[in-house]
Formats: C-alpha cells, structure tokens, sequence
C-alpha cells in the first residue's frame, strides 16, 4: 500500500500537472515524442536484445539525435554514416560535430583530416589522441604532425609529448631543443618547467654540448631541488663529458637517496657499470633496481644484455625468460633472447625466438628481419635467409646487415 506521504505526493503532482493544462502550458507534443524518442534510443543503445531491432528515425526538432546516430554509427564501425549524418554541422563549426568528425577520419585512416579537425576546434586531447594513435601504427610523420598541433594548441600539455618522440624515437635533438627552449621562455611559472629543463638536457647531452646540458639540469634542481631525473642526466653528462667515473656514481647517489626514483638510480649505476665492463658489479645493482620497481621491462633486457655482453649466457638466458614471462608480449626480449640462443648454439630455439619477435613487432622493424636473416643463415636455411634480408630491405632499403646478407647469398 502507498504510504500517504507518497501518495500525498504524487496527488500534488496530478494536480500540478492539471494546473498547467488548464494554463494551456501542457507539454507540447513534440516535447513529448522527442523524450519519448530518447527513451527508445537509450534502451537501444544499452540493451544487446534491443538492438536487433530497428530503430526509429527521430522526431524533428531532435537537436542532439544526429550525434548520438553518428556516434552509435561510429561504434558499429561504420564512419561513411557517421560522416554523412554530421559532416554540414562540423563545417558549420560545431564544436560536438568536430570532434566526433576527428574519430571519423582516425577509423577511416585519414591522420591528417583528424589532425586539421582536431586543430580546427582546438582540442589537445583529441590531437594526442591522435597521435598516439599513429605512432602505435607507426606512422612517425603522422604522428609528429598531430603532436606538433597540440603543442600550438596548448603548450603547456604538448610540449612534453612531442619533445619525447623528437628525443627518444627520433633523436632530433636540435628540434626537441627549439621546441623546449620555447616552452621554458612563454611558460616561466609552469609546473612542468624543472621536467622541461631535464629535456633540455638531454637534447643538449644528445648533441655533445656538455657545459649546456649540465646548465640546463642544474637550473631544473635550482627551480625544483626534488627533480632526481635532472641528478641522473648531471651524472650522464659528466661521465660522457670525461669527468670520471666517480662523478657520475656521486650524481647517481643522489638519486637514491630520493625515495621517489623507484630503481633508476640503482639502474643507472648497472649502466654506467656495464660501461665499464665491471660486469658482476653491474649486475648487482641491476637485481636492486629490478626489487624496487619490477614493472619496466626494458630493465630486464638491459640486465640480460650485460650478462650476455660479459660471456654468461646461463644467466642472460634466465633473465630473458623471466622477463617473457612476466611479459609475454614484450617483443625486444625475444629479440635478445634468439640471439643468446645462437651464442649458445641452440638454433631451433634461436629461430623460435626471433619468428616470435618478428610477428609480434607492429610496425615491421628491419633490424628484426635482418637479425633472422643472419640466424637463418647460421642455422644454414639460406632461402629463408634471403627472404628475412630482402624484407629488412624493403623497409630499410639501406640495412647493412641485409645488404651484406644479400650480397653474401647471392654468390
């Protein structure tokens, strides 16, 4: 039984409802039909059952129907629709239509229509969006160009993503240097100015230009004393620069004794070590970097490539295998691995590492064809030898490795 405060309600309601009408203020019907029409598409969007049917067209005067369409059109994996519903709107300069179109052209491949869209209606977001996007599909220009419109568009959210493909998968230190130095000059009371100045570091470490790197990871501990990455690229450049060994460890010091850094300072210090070639101590503080941070990968394989690099495959194998187990996709170990297991004269399990390399490499990498190329050959398949190296060059058609294999098959 409705209690009678519920009921109470719900009678004030029928008469505040019968008030309107009187008024003549009923609810219009298209109000109506364009709620109703709502309701249907909601329960259609969210039921599986109701989606077999089909949906009815909405009621005019829907200003928002068009969108959800395209957007529902875009998740069944049909952008033509999604374009043809919300093309006039998005070239009208709605800002919902724009963005919606910026997931259009991604599904259709077109990187540089999401790019201009994305610019168009000025949304970082989208435009990083995009970017990664293309650069997991490896389309490095594509991906440049989306990142350097985000950084026109905002600055402050887009320098570091593209200072870090200009540095790190690039290694177009010059350019990563403009774009910093910008960043650092229009935006002196960032958050991320100490981080700026640590990249600055590194594209002027990357250049040979000692004295400025180690200015710019010193303004970074002026403006933030906590900024541990600027005490790792202090200990990099004094080393490279040829202060001494020393100096680089004192630098790394530092950052151990920052709780924050997790490893990297016990990591640097494997590094810096393996550089030396003093291999067993290298490897002690590889296994205290990995206890206190076990979740980077490529921590595994550089552990594995010291041992290697020091004449003990029993342990780079280990390694290796600990590091696929832990990431069974990680495709840099299997890499390693097949080429441990050909120091170590075990070819079948050389070939099955690096087949898996290869096919698990998005986009092909010639340097994977090349190395099984040459583990074919050593394995005395010379015809899938020939195949690895003319792939490697298809993608790099100036590979040494491959070029060499070729040449050397083809007598």
């Amino acid at each position: 039984m409705m209690c009678k405060k519920g009921a109470t309600s719900v009678l004030s309601l029928l008469i505040a409802v019968a008030a309107v009408a009187l008024m003549g203020l009923s609810p219009a019907p298209q109000a109506l039909l364009i709620n109703s029409w709502s309701l249907q598409y909601t329960r259609h969007a969210i039921n599986p059952a109701a989606q077999q049917t089909v949906l009815a067209d909405p009621p005019a005067g829907h200003a928002r129907a068009v969108f959800w369409l395209a957007s529902a059109a875009l998740r069944s994996g049909n952008p033509a629709l999604a374009e043809t519903l919300i093309a006039s709107q998005a070239a009208q300069g709605d800002p919902y239509a724009m963005r919606l179109m910026v997931d259009v052209f991604l599904m259709e491949g077109n990187f540089a229509g999401a790019v201009t869209m994305g610019q168009q209606v000025k949304d970082v977001n989208a435009l990083l969006r995009v970017a990664s996007l293309a650069q997991q599909s490896g389309r490095w220009e594509d991906a440049l160009m989306a990142y350097e419109a985000a950084w026109r568009v905002d600055m402050e959210s887009g320098t570091l993503p593209l200072v870090n493909l200009l540095l790190y998968s690039k290694a177009d230190y010059s350019t990563a240097e403009d774009v910093l130095r910008q960043s650092l000059a229009a935006l002196p009371n960032s958050s991320e100015w100490s981080l700026w100045s640590c990249r600055l570091g590194d594209a002027l470490r990357g250049q040979k230009r000692w004295n400025e790197a180690e200015a710019a990871y010193e303004n970074a501990l002026i403006r933030n004393p906590n900024e541990w990455l600027a005490h790792i690229g202090l200990g990099w450049t004094r080393y490279e620069r040829g202060d001494g060994l020393q100096e680089a460890m004192s630098e790394f010091q530092e950052v151990i004794n920052t709780p924050e850094s997790r490893g990297y300072g016990q990591f640097a210090i494997a590094q810096v070590l393996t550089r030396e070639k003093r291999f067993e101590e290298a490897d002690g503080w590889f296994v205290q970097a990995l206890a206190l941070n076990s979740e980077i990968p490529w921590w595994y394989a550089a552990r594995g490539n010291a041992a290697r690099q020091a004449g003990d495959l029993a342990l780079a194998l280990t390694v290796y295998q600990e590091a696929l187990t832990r990431f069974p996709d990680f495709e840099p170990a299997y890499f390693e691995i097949a080429y441990a297991y050909q120091l170590n004269e075990q070819p079948a399990q050389a070939i099955a590492a690096i087949e898996h390399a290869v096919a698990l490499t998005t986009p092909p990498d010639a340097t994977y064809y090349a190395r099984a190329g040459n583990i074919y050959e050593w394995a005395g398949d010379k015809s899938q030898a020939l195949n690895a190296y003319r792939q490697a060059l298809l993608i790099d058609p100036q590979n040494a490795t491959a070029l060499k294999g070729v040449e050397r098959l083809n007598k």
